[in-house]
């Protein structure tokens, strides 16, 4: 993975700035990998994607994650630490993008890769949870039979599907983190997704609208150019930027 530099982490913040969360993925996954086809990164499995923004997130803003979330119950706001390595698994990402897997259940068997950003792409964003669910199969399941005779996938039964769902979840869990919460005003108990693409992109958002006007105010105090600038530290950005006026 490649260490980004300030203006390398500004220009994935302009190019991402009217683009979807999915699109703004890839566009910081791109500029972190270079030695990958942005092909090949939209064919990452979900979990192998959300597991190298992890390592982005870690090498642009630290190991600690702060996070919150508002209880369902009572609407107290929580607030926690964690860490990037409390988010990742073991195993880290691997680098096969087509493998295909087989699951059997009753007469049926399935072979089947695991949903990538491509698949996601494709379905766009106004389509209903069922036909989104109808998509994936669709694109992701490569052979259904049934007794040995093949079959259609929109002619699977939906205890197949759900079965074939939770075999997804296993071989891909990077894909959704869930977060075990317990309210210390209500104690009320539930999970909340941990979404690293958002909280990525927020993080980078804010760390761009602060560069910018550092960069601002610099350039007003010492005409120096914006190149110039984000090739500073940030530590001596921010002692120069406290010197103006002093």
């Amino acid at each position: 993975m490649k260490n980004l530099a300030a203006a390398d982490v500004l220009n994935i913040w302009e190019r991402g700035l009217n683009e979807s969360l999915l699109h703004r993925s890839m566009i910081m996954l791109a500029a972190a990998l270079p030695e990958f086809s942005p092909d090949e990164i939209a064919q990452f499995s979900i979990g192998k994607r959300d597991d190298y923004l992890m390592l982005l997130r870690e090498r642009l803003f630290g190991a600690s994650l702060v996070n919150t979330a508002v209880c369902p119950n009572c609407a107290e706001l929580m607030e926690w630490e964690s860490k990037v390595s409390d988010m990742r698994l073991p195993s880290g990402p691997t680098t096969a993008v087509h493998h295909t897997h087989t699951v059997k259940l009753d007469s049926y068997q399935l072979e089947f890769r695991l949903p990538n950003s491509a698949d996601i792409a494709s379905l766009g964003l106004t389509q209903a949870r069922g036909s989104a669910v109808s998509g994936l199969l669709k694109r992701c399941v490569t052979a259904v039979t049934v007794d040995g005779d093949d079959i259609d996938v929109d002619q699977l039964p939906d205890h197949v599907v759900v079965a074939l769902s939770e075999r997804i979840e296993v071989l891909d869990p990077q894909a959704e983190i869930r977060i075990q919460l317990d309210c210390p005003h209500c104690q009320h108990n539930w999970h909340v997704l941990f979404d690293v693409a958002s909280f990525l992109w927020t993080e980078i958002d804010n760390w761009a609208a602060r560069l910018l006007r550092t960069v601002h105010a610099l350039a007003r105090a010492y005409c120096w150019s914006e190149e110039d600038i984000l090739k500073l530290s940030p530590v001596r950005r921010q002692l120069y930027l406290g010197l103006i006026g002093s």
